[in-house]
């Protein structure tokens, strides 16, 4: 159950100082409150007496005063020290997180979803936040406060009839055992019912446009109905097992009352104690109602708590299974040479990359082709370093690619993704993306590049237009050339264009790779398409095929061999010519009698 204290013990060490002067704080302030019943019951005992008089009533009044405000300045010190400490865990906690997520590469998104990620990353550490504040206190109250009233109730009343009154309530450990253990299981089933609801509900959002293209929203509103109430199930029997710990507590409590109040009034006729006394006792026994009480709520948090920790390690300790000590610092892209490299997904049962072949000089333009599933995405990654490096030989230059420091590689590396990914900013915040100092003319001058002068002038806000989230706002095409622009205007030492090109006409996309090669002649470049018109000026075409290159040379020779290439580029420029001909005579290809 304490486990979880335990694993936190890093936090409390670095901030030991605000942790202990809060816990000091609590401590005296426990101590001055239990005092007050004794001054009450000295005061009872003067009056019952008759020795009260002005004197003697204000002095009770003035210490009780003290008391009162001294308890206050006390109570405020420790509870902003605990609850800002709560706050500050939570704050590096998910900075934490933020930081391991960016470091991860596919392998590791690819075991844990992201609806997962973010229950983990939200309510899992609010719940590990609540025991470092909360439950801090819970546990000072239960254990330190209870203490500071048993011992006052023995030295101030009566040892005896302190520990009748207590021994009822050590039965109640045993409970909290047993049921905090449930608690524990049913806690982080709950929180797993909870993140796989997360899963869906982002999926949805996302393939929202599909949904109802396909008229499904009654299902999936079935489907969501079905799973909130699975997890209100799960979050109920949390409620029904945690619900026992109250009133448990409670009637211990009742039977320790019970005793006190019989015990001590026999203790009184026989005038070994006085009204005073059993007053004030009684007053310590009411002070104890929370502490005890508050057992089933330490329990409580603690087993979330711990429930909770197992989660946020599962994710922090996970990896994405990679690990690149290259340690040469990459100043520019030199001369890439594959030789003899092969590479197989570690859940694919066919070899993806079957004994590459392949040397591009700085500079050069490499188009890769192929058809879908033919390993064009797979050679692109392992340049990107996204996944483990293949076996054969692979380097940059001199040294082995491996070798060279990862981030000093990204840095060159300019990469336009087949799912274009855009952020709920405008336009100007996503090219500028791709260099934090960007002038408004230099994203003006990518934008050019990537033809997208005529749609911006469109936009009634220009570069300030908000593309809505994941540019759900612009079309497919104007995605692609926005993350076009924003991948040049870095100027990248090699530019890598995946599959980028697909959703823009051909005019449009011969423009830009027009307009990347006259800019970026004395650099390296990378096209990976199915449109084979886009790599027509490539000085090396190579056609994959089962992760194998089947062909390759420049366009005019592939053309000249007759093979797949060829096939595919006729197919191809046949579609477009019948696509232009329906386009300049909209009645040629209607049937007879129309």
């Amino acid at each position: 159950m304490f486990e979880v204290l335990f694993k936190l013990k890093f936090f409390f060490k670095e901030n030991k100082w605000q942790y202990l002067g809060s816990f000091f704080a609590l401590a005296i302030s426990n101590v001055f409150a239990v005092i007050i019943p004794y001054i009450i019951g000295r005061f009872i005992d003067a009056i019952v007496t008759g020795e009260m008089d002005a004197e003697l009533l204000r002095t009770y009044s003035l210490q009780f005063t003290a008391l009162v405000f001294i308890t206050y300045g006390l109570d405020f010190l420790w509870g902003y020290g605990l609850f800002s400490g709560a706050y500050k865990l939570q704050k590096e906690m998910r900075s934490t997180l933020m930081r391991h997520f960016l470091r991860m590469r596919a392998p590791y998104f690819e075991k844990f979803r992201t609806g997962d990620l973010m229950a983990r990353g939200t309510q899992d550490i609010r719940a590990l936040a609540d025991t470092a504040g909360y439950g801090m206190l819970v546990l000072m109250s239960a254990t330190g406060f209870t203490a500071t009233l048993v011992i006052m109730m023995g030295i101030s009343v009566n040892w005896g009839l302190t520990i009748a009154a207590v021994l009822p309530l050590l039965p109640m450990a045993y409970v909290v055992k047993v049921k905090g253990a449930q608690v524990d299981e049913a806690y982080e089933i709950s929180q797993k019912s909870f993140s796989s609801v997360n899963d869906d509900v982002l999926e949805m959002i996302d393939g929202m446009r599909v949904i109802r293209a396909y008229v499904k929203e009654e299902d999936f509103i079935e489907k969501f109905k079905g799973q909130t109430s699975d997890l209100l199930k799960k979050n109920n029997r949390v409620s029904e097992i945690a619900a026992i710990f109250s009133p448990t507590v409670k009637a211990f409590e009742g039977i320790s009352i019970m005793i006190a109040l019989s015990y001590g009034a026999l203790l009184v006729a026989q005038g070994v104690l006085s009204v005073g006394d059993i007053v004030a006792f009684q007053m310590y026994l009411g002070m104890m109602i929370w502490p005890i009480i508050s057992v089933s709520e330490l329990v409580l948090i603690l087993r979330q708590g711990s429930a909770s920790m197992r989660r946020v390690e599962e994710i922090t300790h996970a990896t994405d299974g990679l690990n690149f000590k290259g340690m040469i610092e990459a100043q520019r892209v030199n001369d890439l040479n594959f030789d003899h490299f092969t590479f197989k997904y570690e859940a694919s049962e066919i070899t993806n990359l079957d004994e590459i072949d392949l040397n591009l000089k700085t500079g050069q333009t490499l188009g890769i082709v192929g058809k879908t599933g033919s390993g064009k995405t797979t050679l692109i990654r392992q340049l990107l370093n996204q996944f483990p490096m293949g076996t054969g030989i692979f380097d940059m230059g001199e040294s082995a690619y491996s070798e060279y420091n990862d981030p000093s590689l990204r840095r060159l590396i300019g990469y336009v993704p087949q799912d274009h990914v855009l952020f709920s900013r405008s336009v100007r915040d996503n090219i500028a993306f791709g260099k934090k100092d960007a002038t408004d003319e230099e994203i003006l001058e990518s934008i050019r590049m990537a033809s997208f002068e005529e749609d911006l002038k469109n936009m009634d806000r220009g570069l300030d237009t908000m593309i809505g989230e994941k540019g759900v706002s612009i079309s497919g095409g104007q995605k692609q050339r926005i993350s076009i622009a924003r991948a040049l205007i870095k100027d990248p030492d090699i530019l890598i264009l995946d599959d980028s090109l697909s959703a823009v006409d051909a005019k449009t996309e011969q423009t830009i790779i027009h307009n990347i090669q006259h800019i970026r002649s004395d650099k390296t470049t990378i096209i990976s398409t199915h449109r084979l018109s886009a790599v027509k000026e490539a000085d090396e075409i190579i056609v994959l095929d089962n992760g194998k290159i089947i062909e390759r040379g420049t366009h005019d020779e592939l053309i000249k061999r007759e093979g797949w290439y060829y096939e595919q580029f006729t197919k191809q420029e046949i579609k477009e010519l019948n696509t232009n001909d329906k386009e300049s005579d909209p009645y040629a290809f209607k049937g007879k009698g129309e």
